[in-house]
Parts: C-alpha cells; sequence; structure tokens
C-alpha cells in the first residue's frame, strides 16, 4: 500500500510539472471552426483577451534587475546590508520549496520502500525525512524572522 501511495505521489507531481495550461483566445478558436463555443463564450474570451492584451508591457514593467530588487529592500529595512541579506532570504526561500520536496521524496522512498528490506537505508531515509524537514520550515520562516527583527529596531 505505501510503494503504491509513493509511486502515485510521484506520478503526479511529474505530471503536474509537464502539463502545460493554455488558454484559448478568440482567434484560436474561430481559426478551429468551432462556431458554436465562439458564440457562446465570445464575450468572456474577449474579456480575457482584453485583460491580457497589453501583458506583454506589464510583464516587462515589472521585470525587476537584482540591484533594483537590492535596492527596494534597502529603502525598507534602511541599511544596504539588511537589504542584501533580505534580497538573498526571499531567494532562498523561494528555490528552497522545490529542492526540500525532491529532497522529501527521495528520503520517504528510502525510508518507506527501501528500508524494509535494508535497515541502514531506513535510518538514512528517516534522518533525511528529519533534515529536509527541519530544512523546509527554517528556510520558509527565516525571512520572515529577520523581517520582524529589521522593523522592531
Amino acid at each position: 500500500m505505501k510503494k503504491r501511495f509513493i509511486l502515485f505521489a510521484i506520478l503526479m507531481s511529474v505530471f503536474l510539472v509537464i502539463t502545460p495550461v493554455t488558454i484559448a483566445t478568440s482567434e484560436q478558436i474561430a481559426s478551429s471552426g468551432d462556431t458554436s463555443a465562439m458564440s457562446s463564450g465570445e464575450t468572456v474570451l474577449q474579456n480575457v483577451e482584453d485583460r491580457n492584451g497589453n501583458s506583454s508591457e506589464t510583464t516587462i514593467g515589472r521585470l525587476e534587475t537584482k540591484e533594483e530588487k537590492i535596492a527596494y529592500y534597502t529603502e525598507k529595512c534602511g541599511s544596504s546590508i539588511n537589504g542584501k541579506v533580505m534580497y538573498y532570504l526571499y531567494e532562498i526561500q523561494k528555490y528552497s520549496i522545490p529542492v526540500c520536496f525532491i529532497g522529501l521524496v527521495i528520503a520517504s522512498l528510502n525510508f518507506f520502500i527501501i528500508g524494509n528490506k535494508k535497515l541502514d537505508k531506513r535510518e538514512q531515509g528517516f534522518s533525511m525525512l528529519i533534515g529536509f524537514g527541519l530544512g523546509l520550515v527554517v528556510f520558509q520562516v527565516l525571512p520572515l524572522l529577520f523581517a520582524i527583527i529589521v522593523a522592531g529596531r
């Protein structure tokens, strides 16, 4: 039962990462020849198109360089060192989620599946579970704690 659950969790995570999400525009529906879908959902698609019409300009406007983000955090924190620390903490927070998730999957594989046959793999998987779980919690809470400490000064 555990093997099936872990296999199902791995397959679901792979499919969620691989599957792209697309939004059909009115031109795509019109070019496909499906006029019933065009007439019934025309207003909804036009609203989506109006909202996303200038999305490239908005995206370019939102792109910021590393220095601009550090300058923003420096302005918020009041010190250049605190701004840099805040920037790097938020970057670590962003990238720790997939790394720790993959680590937890590998650790649970060692602990539950391979650990049934080999005791040393079970101990290794348990220690990895504890380590990646604590790492996930620490890396997610650390920017919040730093922001509270800096704001408290």
